[in-house]
């Protein structure tokens, strides 16, 4: 059986002795193979080497980025200031949209009228005040309804931590008309800005400066991204998922699971954080009592073995400590954002789970299998229908495309972010509804590390450029969409 060094020994071989010589010194290596026996005493963390992580980088080389700060000059040029200059963009399109559209639109009571979003300077914060931005700041001034009866249960599928900070933030700005929308907008950029921040320092550990600045710009140019900055989750929930990902890559528990339990406090996708990061302490756990060895045999199914008896003789040692299942309550941070939610509906409105009897009676959405949605929509295409909250050919086509994404992560990434993109995926595909799909989709940042990983290849950067382009000009597209407030794009 032919072994090959996981630290990439063998791509340095064939240039250093030759084929023949290299063919030579591979077979020879038959006659050592190492044997694999669990040792009781945990291994130094930084003497592992990789496992399942699918970068590029050695165990070394990644622990040293990790450790090294991160300029704030760096920061700025790569990540912080072109995230600021796609917003200023985005402020821009808006406002030609309220002052050059909007005005063109024949009145329509659905839609909003130039009479009331049009004035300066309100303009700047009200373009950003549509569809569920509604509800979020309803229930910060208000609370949620009170009343049991199912038709008055519609804001119980919007969770409590976005507008709590709104009304809190609302009240330090004057608690006026005003102050609201401005509270909204100011958390939402503020989250965005701290998501981006955690993206890049998270992929720059993960690979290099050249691929986190590139797959920042690709998450700030997405067609969907001014939902960042509009008075909705999006920025907020991305940003604690991926600040979860980025502590749980430290092996920091407690703060990865304190971040996962806000992302469920915020929206009920973030309760699928609790598989990657369970995945990741688990491998992590094993690979300290059963390190696996320096060289793994070259065919698939054989180094598979191998790695599965190492992880499972790992995690069989591991359990019989208690350190590692205290370590492991940390997780219960994460449904707990779920938890508390579910107690206040039960105590405010006398239902458990009033949550899910709204997204069930009012909002249409109730668990399915995925390929159930996907075979109806398919066959019930829906076209030219602006006012429809179904933006069908957006949303098939980003359906797909995520898909592909998925599957793509698990042949390239480390498989914690491979298992939080299938999550993030899927959920949404369960929910027997396809309505603003293209959305959610927004928060599986993986796809935009897998885009810069591809782009990366190519000096010349014609794929690099093709794509800044079709994703500059459909954001420019959907922003207008968004602002004069068709229905699809919500």
């Amino acid at each position: 059986m032919l072994y090959y060094n996981v630290n990439q020994e063998n791509l340095t071989s064939n240039a250093l002795f030759g084929k023949a010589e290299y063919v030579m010194r591979r077979a020879s290596l038959t006659s050592k193979q190492p044997t694999v026996e669990p040792v009781s005493t945990p291994a130094p963390l930084s003497q592992l080497p990789p496992i399942f992580t699918g970068t590029n980088m050695s165990t070394c080389e990644r622990a040293q980025i990790s450790r090294e700060k991160t300029p704030f000059s760096q920061l700025w040029q790569d990540a912080l200031l072109p995230y600021l200059g796609t917003r200023l963009i985005i402020l821009v399109i808006g406002l030609l949209a309220t002052y050059y559209v909007m005005p063109l639109i024949i009145s329509n009571p659905r839609l909003p009228a130039y009479s009331a979003y049009g004035p300066f300077p309100q303009s700047l914060w009200l373009m950003w005040q549509r569809f569920d931005s509604g509800f979020y700041l309803d229930i910060a001034q208000h609370g949620y309804a009170r009343v049991v009866a199912p038709n008055f249960r519609t804001d119980w599928v919007f969770y409590p931590f976005y507008p709590l900070l709104i009304a809190g933030v609302g009240k330090v700005f004057g608690g006026t008309s005003n102050a609201f929308p401005l509270a909204g907008l100011f958390i939402a950029n503020i989250a965005g800005i701290m998501m981006i921040t955690y993206f890049y320092l998270l992929v720059r550990r993960e690979f290099n400066r050249k691929i986190a600045a590139r797959a920042v710009i690709y998450l700030s140019l997405f067609p969907l991204a001014f939902f960042l900055s509009a008075i909705y989750t999006e920025s907020l929930l991305l940003g604690f998922s991926v600040a979860c990902i980025y502590y749980a890559r430290q092996q920091s528990w407690w703060l990865a699971s304190l971040c996962g339990g806000l992302a469920t406090f915020t929206r009920l996708q973030g309760i699928t954080l609790i598989i990657p990061l369970a995945w990741e302490y688990l491998r992590v756990v094993s690979a300290r009592y059963a390190p696996p060895p320096t060289e793994l045999p070259l065919y698939f199914l054989a180094r598979l073995r191998l790695q599965s008896r190492c992880y499972f003789s790992g995690l069989w040692l591991a359990v019989r400590e208690l350190k590692n299942w205290l370590t492991a309550l940390a997780f219960g941070l994460i449904p707990a954002g779920l938890l508390a939610f579910m107690i206040y509906g039960k105590i405010y409105a006398g239902d458990f789970f009033a949550t899910f009897h709204a997204s069930k009676w009012e909002w249409g959405r109730h668990i399915s299998p995925p390929w159930r949605l996907l075979m109806y929509s398919l066959r019930n295409p829906i076209w030219g229908q602006p006012l429809n909250w179904n933006f069908w050919t957006l949303n098939i086509a980003m359906t797909f495309a995520f898909l592909a994404v998925m599957i793509w992560a698990f042949r390239r990434l480390p498989m914690i972010y491979a298992l939080y993109a299938a999550t993030t995926v899927l959920l949404p595909l369960s929910s027997s509804s396809l309505n603003s799909i293209a959305r959610y989709d927004l928060l599986v940042f993986p796809a935009f590390i897998l885009l810069a990983l591809l782009t990366a290849k190519n000096e010349e950067q014609p794929l690099h450029n093709f794509i800044l382009a079709s994703f500059a000009a459909l954001q420019a597209v959907l922003m207008v969409f968004f602002v004069i407030g068709l229905f699809a794009i919500a």
